[in-house]
């Protein structure tokens, strides 16, 4: 592989890291305590933190990713 290929796979991953960060984020500002809601509420309540563990588990994954293919790849 060349050094070009090497950079584009790097920076496709570390995009999706990004773009799945920003995601998380946006789930975690809309994230509101169910404390007070009436029931269908508290069930978008429960829905976004499913949402929001999953991004957890994807970012760990992606950056682990990351970590591989540097290593495997050379780079800085």
């Amino acid at each position: 592989m060349n050094q070009r290929t090497k950079a584009a796979a790097e920076q496709a991953l570390i995009d999706l890291i990004r773009k799945s960060k920003k995601e998380r984020d946006y789930y975690k500002g809309r994230l509101i305590k169910a404390e007070g809601l009436p029931a269908p509420k508290q069930h978008m309540v429960s829905a976004a933190m499913k949402k929001l563990d999953w991004y957890k588990i994807q970012l760990i994954d992606l950056e682990g990713e990351l970590e591989i293919l540097r290593e495997e790849l050379e780079l800085d």
